[in-house]
């Protein structure tokens, strides 16, 4: 059995081509988008990637998201997410599941954000919760903290700063198992219902990346995505259709080596 544990977790890593806990993308837009928008507005869940951004969202919101990476069952991947706006406070909470029986890996994620200076800019915190466990090798937990920014130059430029886990958390005594990572990015409007993202990251195990996202509203409840990663080179396409105060979103992620990744997710939006 331990082996068996040990030939999933190498098949687990490998397929990752990243830390533990560094998955391809959390939901449909954020795969389509290559994981790009830091520096997004309009993104009711990106507390997930930049803590400043639950600030950004003006009512109730919340997901349910899947994908079974590269077509591998053992790689399953979930998550239940939700944000609720207090006046200039943003606050959201993110459970998150990947793997199986053999080996799992946990997260819950605890956000707080606050507007300043005429709401132009956001600043906020992230408490990470990280359980990995292993059929016959035990459990190991940490927590790591993140913190981003959110500033408005123009209406239609915004830029982004985020460091995460800064406190630089380890599990089972290997810190390089958890992503810690600067990142930088920003979102550009150049016409009306078009923004592109840019987003750079350096983590401290592994090569710096540049990530690319293209958003386009066709029409009023139809959103259509595209991305790109230079790092794992990993073209994306996806859309989300809104109805009736719920959103149904699809994505398709390929890497050249390992196969697609199709994302699924349907949301709540109080605000529709």
């Amino acid at each position: 059995m331990k082996f068996r544990v040990l030939i999933f977790s190498l098949l687990a890593g490998s397929c990752a081509l990243q830390a533990a806990f560094d998955y391809p993308a959390y939901s449909a837009r954020n795969a389509a988008l290559s994981n790009s928008y830091l520096a997004a507005t309009g993104i009711h869940d990106g507390f997930m990637i930049n803590p400043a951004l639950s600030s950004q969202t003006g009512a109730f919101y919340a997901s349910l998201n899947y994908s079974q990476l590269y077509n591998i069952k053992e790689l399953q991947y979930a998550n239940g997410l939700a944000v609720l706006p207090l006046a200039a406070f943003g606050l959201g909470v993110g459970v998150e599941n990947f793997g199986g029986a053999l080996y799992s890996e946990n997260k819950i994620t605890i956000n707080s954000s606050k507007l300043f200076y005429n709401n132009s800019l956001a600043v906020g915190v992230s408490l990470g919760v990280y359980h990995l466990s292993a059929e016959g090798y035990g459990s190991s937990s940490t927590v790591g903290l993140s913190i981003g920014i959110l500033y408005q130059v123009t209406p239609n430029l915004h830029i982004a700063g985020v460091v995460e886990n800064f406190n630089q958390p380890s599990i089972n005594g290997f810190g390089e198992e958890l992503p810690q990572r600067i990142q930088a990015g920003l979102q550009f409007e150049p016409v009306s219902h078009l923004r592109t993202h840019l987003k750079i990251q350096k983590d401290s195990y592994f090569s710096p990346e540049v990530l690319l996202g293209v958003e386009y509203r066709l029409f009023t409840n139809f959103e259509v995505f595209s991305g790109y990663s230079t790092l794992v080179t990993s073209p994306s396409f996806g859309f989300s259709l809104n109805a009736a105060k719920v959103e149904a979103s699809y994505a398709i992620q390929h890497h050249f080596d390992l196969g697609t990744t199709h994302f699924i997710g349907i949301a709540f939006n109080g605000g529709k």
